[in-house]
C-alpha cells in the first residue's frame, strides 16, 4: 500500500495557504470600504467617523468581512429617522428640547434624511473589491 501522507500534507498546506490568501484579500477589500465610508461619513464632532471599523471572521465554512460603527446613533444617521427613515418611521413631526450646546432650545422636526455612507462606500468601490477578491 502506498504512503499518501506527503500528498495529504501538501493538500492541507495548499488549502491553508488559499484560506490565508483569501482572508488577506477580504481584509484589504474591507479597508477600501472602511476608508471610503470614513470619507463619506457626515461629521459634527467626528465621533461617528472615528468609530467606523472593519473586521474579518474566518470559520470552516466562510470568510466574512464586516464594516460598521458601534456608536448607538449610527443606524439613525445611515438610515434616517421620522418621515425620511428608509424602512419607515414616525409619520408626524415632533418637538424636542436640547438643554445645552450650540443647538440649545426647543426644536420641531420631521426627522433626519438618510446619509448611507456605508452603502455608498460599498457601491462606489465595487469594481475595486471585485478586482481585489479576484471575482
Amino acid at each position: 500500500m502506498a504512503d499518501n501522507s506527503e500528498f495529504l500534507k501538501s493538500m492541507s498546506d495548499a488549502t491553508l495557504k488559499t484560506v490565508n490568501d483569501m482572508e488577506k484579500k477580504v481584509k484589504r477589500a474591507c479597508m477600501v470600504v472602511e476608508n471610503q465610508a470614513k470619507q463619506d461619513c457626515p461629521v459634527d464632532l467626528g465621533i461617528l467617523r472615528a468609530s467606523i471599523t472593519s473586521e474579518v471572521e474566518t470559520t470552516a465554512e466562510s470568510i466574512v468581512g464586516r464594516i460598521g460603527s458601534n456608536e448607538e446613533y449610527a443606524p439613525y444617521v445611515h438610515n434616517g429617522t421620522g418621515i425620511y427613515a428608509v424602512e419607515g418611521g414616525r409619520k408626524t413631526p415632533w418637538k424636542y428640547q436640547a438643554r445645552a450646546g450650540k443647538y440649545k432650545g426647543w426644536h420641531i422636526t420631521k426627522g433626519q434624511r438618510p446619509q448611507p455612507f456605508l452603502s455608498y462606500a460599498l457601491l462606489f468601490n465595487m469594481d475595486k473589491i471585485k478586482k481585489i477578491l479576484g471575482a
